[in-house]
């Protein structure tokens, strides 16, 4: 918003104390676009120091259209390394926006394979190579995750062979575009360490998303300050046990009473199919309530809703997802949104909350 703000207010003072040259001078419009884009150009945002965990939402939609929100999506920063979980639609393009240095990813961990949750893989895939990525980028999941990056592979094959015929084999390495699926089987553990790099620690945990099986969550320890990620569930007792302690606990929600308005709403105007998918989700979601009482039951510092549903246009919507959830856990909750960055300072009780615009 401040960077359009910027263009207006440029624009304002050419039109207002100097309407005038426009219509004496062709070229007024070009000087103008150069100078905003000197502007709007900035330095990359830093998401986390040395030492440093932190957690930016690259989105925190649902499958449900959001002109606000981009699909589920959650960036962790361990110091200067980056990795995300789930790769939603137009997550990849709020990362641009943010001018965020794409070329530290190091890797992305899939909880499950929901299509809101992998639907950006393709662009993420791209958009690294191009910021510099010189080697097949990691892809972690539950198994299954070799049938999901082989279609990812496959689909932008052609794309990537324009673009290093374009651009040049030494700006674009054809053995680079490509990802590379790591799956991580649990086996019969409810949790497990599945990554140890450069001091981050990764466990996966299993969650109950069924019929998808099996669906992750992650937990990520660095320096003595650590995030979770529920991915998909239904209330957990295990996602419960494998975040005590954490320090964030970014977590799923989906409102009941809400879905079932929206789901009366589609009834009443004759759009079954859309009322009957309204009907079928709660059971496999967790309510903003049930969210606050696991993260509760874990101790759980601060807790972010993220991945919401419905979509909440307004305060007044947001108040009414929200309604119970201080009775449960009076602080130390939020509603997350796209932007929202929580950088955890190390060997420290400090929690950081700021967006990135």
């Amino acid at each position: 918003m401040k960077r359009i703000a910027l263009w207006v207010a440029l624009a304002g003072v050419v039109i207002v104390a100097g309407g005038w040259l426009a219509t004496l001078s062709p070229d007024v419009d070009v000087w103008l676009y150069r100078q905003m884009a000197q502007r709007v150009l900035h330095a990359p945002p830093v998401l986390a120091n040395p030492g440093e965990l932190s957690v930016l939402l690259c989105g925190t939609g649902s499958p449900l259209p959001d002109r606000s929100r981009a699909g589920p999506c959650a960036l962790i920063a361990a110091g200067g390394d980056y990795y995300l979980v789930d790769a939603g639609l137009d997550s990849a393009r709020n990362l641009m926006l943010w001018q965020i240095p794409l070329d530290r990813i190091r890797g992305v961990f899939l909880t499950h394979m929901h299509s809101d949750h992998i639907a950006e893989l393709g662009e993420i895939r791209l958009q690294t190579w191009v910021a510099g990525r010189n080697a097949p980028l990691k892809v972690y999941g539950p198994p299954g995750i070799e049938t999901v990056v082989a279609g990812f592979n496959e689909a932008y094959a052609l794309d990537s062979g324009y673009r290093t015929a374009h651009h040049g084999a030494a700006f674009l390495p054809p053995g680079a575009a490509a990802l590379a699926a790591v799956p991580l089987p649990l086996g019969n553990a409810d949790a497990r360490v599945m990554m140890l790099a450069g001091g981050l620690k990764v466990t996966a945990i299993r969650v109950n998303h069924g019929p998808v099986k099996p669906a992750y969550g992650y937990r990520f320890d660095y320096n003595g300050r650590s995030v979770v990620i529920s991915g998909d569930t239904s209330p957990d007792e295990n996602l419960a046990r494998a975040a005590r302690g954490a320090d964030v606990l970014v977590h799923e929600a989906l409102s009941p009473e809400l879905v079932a308005i929206l789901g009366h709403a589609l009834q009443a105007a004759g759009r079954v199919r859309t009322a009957k998918i309204m009907h079928d989700i709660p059971g496999y979601h967790t309510s903003p309530v049930d969210a606050a009482r696991i993260a509760n039951e874990a101790h759980v510092r601060f807790l972010v809703y993220t991945h919401l549903l419905p979509v909440l246009p307004d305060a007044i919507a947001e108040r009414a997802f929200l309604r119970g959830v201080s009775g449960v856990r009076p602080a130390g909750v939020t509603l997350g949104q796209d932007g929202l960055l929580v950088r955890l300072p190390p060997h420290s009780a400090e929690i950081e909350q700021s967006v990135v615009e």
